[in-house]
């Protein structure tokens, strides 16, 4: 069982649980579950089904896409929230850069054990967080491509 302290740390750092109370992220914490990883282990591998998410309570997690380096995630981030969304295979493989405890949050956590307004909630800052990391990759994707054809981005 987490303390007060460790709730209320939890509920401010991950931006899953933004503008939810510290009640609310403490009962979600309660029900769900939290697993230790060690570095250099798959969470889960691409192309692999599934109906969970996770949230890096500490530690370091890299995702990968076929060999290639996609990001590093931190405390207080989420990886494979798409799985909770879609019925598609995950797109990329995470592997623990480090030794890690990850809270576990799967699909029937989401049916069953939450209040409609708390699992809305959850949903808008996963909608949220994806659109960050969309908005992110637009970016690198155009810088790329200045890099790559800098006199396409001149007007004459």
């Amino acid at each position: 069982m987490l303390s007060p302290s460790e709730v209320r740390r939890i509920a401010r750092q991950v931006s899953l649980f933004a503008k939810i109370s510290e009640e609310d992220v403490a009962k979600i914490l309660a029900k769900g579950m939290t697993m230790q990883i060690r570095k250099g282990s798959a969470v889960f591998y691409e192309k692999s089904t599934g109906n969970t998410m996770y949230v890096i309570l500490s530690g370091k997690i890299e995702l990968f896409e076929k060999k290639k380096h996609l990001a590093s995630l931190g405390t207080g981030e989420m990886f494979g929230e798409m799985a909770l969304i879609s019925d598609e295979p995950r797109s990329a493989t995470a592997i623990a850069g480090e030794d890690s405890t990850l809270f576990v949050l799967t699909e029937t956590t989401f049916d069953e054990l939450m209040t409609k307004r708390v699992a809305i909630r959850m949903l808008l800052n996963i909608i949220a967080t994806l659109s960050k990391r969309l908005r992110e990759a637009n970016r690198r994707l155009m810088q790329q491509m200045a890099e790559t054809n800098p006199d396409s981005s001149q007007t004459t």
